[in-house]
């Protein structure tokens, strides 16, 4: 894959959950900076993964799609959680 579809796909959907989770307003302020940190620390994982990845043949884009449907759980799980505080 291409540098800018790798960093296109693992950034995306970090910056749509976290503006989600500033969008929903938790009451506990900690709440959005958990999740700041742990999108973060998921984003930087991803990219060094998929980059080392692309030097082998079909290798990469597998982390994506992993991270993708983990991605999608935990939004989720932020929009169960939003409606029962």
């Amino acid at each position: 894959m291409d540098i800018k579809t790798i960093i296109l796909f693992a950034v995306l959907p970090s910056l749509s959950i976290i503006f989600l989770t500033w969008l929903i307003r938790f009451p506990k302020p900690w709440v959005f900076k958990a999740v700041l940190i742990f999108e973060i620390i998921l984003t930087v994982c991803t990219l060094v993964i998929e980059l080392d990845a692309r030097k082998t043949p079909g290798n990469s884009g597998w982390t994506i799609i992993f991270t993708g449907f983990f991605q999608f759980c935990f939004l989720l799980f932020l929009l169960i959680a939003r409606i029962r505080i």
